[in-house]
């Protein structure tokens, strides 16, 4: 603690650890600002110069890196819902309706019409569409240029756009191919399908003329580019999207044209539709437990391909949740390996490791750093200001070569290789007897030799706390423990639920005891580097010998966990 108002230093003793633990971090983990949809258009940068080499540049033919390419890229979120009416039904006249002015809508606008022409751009076993993603070039219209759809958040998608210049027919803008570049797996993007369509286009206005709705009445017709000789498929699709509008407003739009005689589209997107790729049905749950393990293993998958993206942005949690991925396939992996045949699950566990290695380097930093600036908040200025300034330098260098080692691994063949190979283990698994096995009666047992290992490691680490690497041990441990139980949930019920919010206590005491023990360790490595001054350095052993005692507390807390957890006799209700 801290006498503010003299500026004097006094003793800071942790007044019980949960307090002092839960009062830091809800300073250090304070979530960062939201940003708005339509309205807060953002914009990046179109890349420069590509320093790879030659071997790294062999997957990316097909991208444009002209000199030309000086146009930011834009930014909006789209709120659509698309409908399927048939080509000779008339919309319904939305002017002076009354359910659309009791949501605020005062007429509509005079139709306009365009002839729109795009061509889609994806690899040859679509890993774009797979993973809800569409880019295309389009010509017509009032927003013609590349556009790069992503997947849904919060039930809204968001659109990157880049002018018509940015890269000529069959060149895709390398900004574009940059950002798809691991959900392409790696591979080289092109022209997959052609769409010709004709577009009306009405618009909902408020009393003022200001856009509500945009409704888009589209006659499309759709032609594949895969070689061979396709007659042209032809369908009419009805979007309806806010642009300054309401939820509300959408809703009451879709219920009229519904009552008219549309229905809910039967394909996510126009490019799955004209490729007669069929929608991913969700994943049932399965009996066999190899079966229930690869559903969870494929939601995994695709958490790594989203963060990737993230990654590529350099976005906040994108660490964070790659890191959590990666770390749930391979738990789920090192638990369930009886489960399935073959040199896949060392081979993959392996680039895992190599994977969660390089991130949590980085989130090692990003932690500590927010930690520990945290802390200052409790000093006088005069002390907390140098230390500071000191901190941001310090984290600062190591934080940028942690994202340039980040930036070369996953633009790095084995890191493409490792999602492919991840790809073909879930497409394809070879399951073992066991695999083929209840999942009621595999899973649990298991999960049950898990245990035991994880009991071995604790008494380990509890007969001496300062074995450091043996808690480390078992931290790993319960967390792996806790993600395989966590995808057992939808084949074991609420037991699991249980047992996994316990492993969960388990797993924050001693991240807790890690992350200040990670804390302590870069404070100690700066205080003996010459840029750290005086006073730098004096408050950097009082963080210091702080961190130490939070550390001292949470092993308290994981010994009272573990007690509460091994009385509960959790793993036998998985079994019974």
């Amino acid at each position: 603690m801290t006498d503010a108002s003299a500026g004097r230093l006094v003793h800071r003793r942790p007044s019980g650890y949960q307090q002092s633990m839960a009062a830091r971090q809800k300073k250090s983990n304070a979530p960062p600002a939201g940003t708005s949809a339509r309205s807060a258009q953002s914009a990046r940068s179109a890349s420069g110069a590509d320093d790879r080499s030659d071997g790294e540049r062999a997957d990316r033919s097909g991208t444009s890196r002209s000199s030309k390419t000086v146009a930011k890229a834009t930014r909006h979120a789209e709120i659509e819902t698309k409908l399927e009416i048939a080509p000779e039904t008339p919309l319904p006249d939305l002017t002076g309706r009354r359910k659309l002015a009791s949501a605020g809508v005062a007429t509509a606008a005079e139709p306009l019409t365009f002839r729109l022409d795009a061509t889609y751009y994806d690899t040859t076993d679509l890993d774009l569409l797979r993973s809800k993603m569409t880019l295309r070039r389009r010509t017509g219209g009032t927003d013609a240029g590349w556009h790069l759809k992503l997947p849904a958040i919060s039930g809204a998608r968001t659109e990157v756009g880049l002018p018509l210049a940015a890269g000529e027919p069959g060149e895709v803008p390398a900004e574009l191919a940059d950002l798809v570049r691991g959900a392409a797996r790696g591979r080289a993007l092109r022209p997959v399908a052609r769409l010709v369509n004709d577009r009306t286009v009405r618009h909902l206005l408020d009393a003022d003329g200001r856009t509500l709705v945009e409704i888009a009445d589209d006659h499309v017709q759709a032609t594949p580019l895969d070689g061979r000789p396709t007659e042209p498929s032809q369908w009419r699709e009805v979007e309806v999207e806010i642009v300054d509008g309401t939820v509300d407003q959408l809703s009451v739009t879709v219920d009229l044209l519904i009552a008219a005689g549309a229905r809910k589209a039967s394909s996510a997107s126009k490019l799955a539709r004209a490729l007669a790729v069929p929608t991913r049905a969700p994943a049932r749950r399965s009996r066999a437990a190899g079966s229930a393990v690869i559903n969870a293993l494929g939601r995994q998958r695709d958490m790594l391909i989203t963060a990737d993206r993230g990654l590529r942005e350099e976005t906040d949690v994108a660490v964070h949740d790659a890191r959590a991925a990666a770390r749930r396939i391979r738990a789920m992996l090192t638990v369930y390996a009886p489960l399935f045949d073959g040199r896949a699950v060392p081979d993959l566990r392996s680039g895992l490791r190599s994977l969660g290695s390089t991130l949590s380097a980085a989130r090692d930093l990003e932690v500590a750093q927010r930690r520990l600036l945290a802390q200052l908040f409790d000093e006088p200025e005069a002390y907390a200001d140098p230390a500071r300034s000191r901190l941001h330098e310090a984290f600062g260098g190591r934080a940028a070569t942690a994202r340039t080692q980040i930036a070369a691994l996953i633009d790095s063949k084995a890191y493409l290789h490792l999602l492919r190979d991840l790809d073909g283990f879930v497409d394809r698994p070879t399951l073992s007897r066991r695999g083929q096995g209840a999942a009621a009666t595999e899973l649990p047992d298991l999960i049950g030799g898990a245990w035991l290992e994880l009991r071995e490691l604790a008494d380990v680490a509890l007969a001496d706390p300062g074995n450091v690497p043996a808690v480390h041990k078992v931290r790993k441990s319960a967390k792996t423990m806790r993600y395989a139980t966590e995808a057992a949930i939808g084949a074991l019920g609420s037991d699991a639920v249980v047992f996994a919010s316990a492993l969960e206590e388990i797993q924050e005491t001693l991240g807790e005891f890690h992350d200040a023990g990670t804390a302590a360790a870069f404070l100690a490595e700066f205080a003996l580097e010459d840029r750290t001054a005086g006073v730098a350095g004096f408050t950097f052993g009082r963080l210091h010998a702080f961190e130490q005692a939070m550390a001292h507390g949470a092993f308290d807390e994981f010994s009272d966990a573990w007690d509460r957890v091994e009385d509960g006799d959790l793993v036998a209700a998985l079994e019974r």
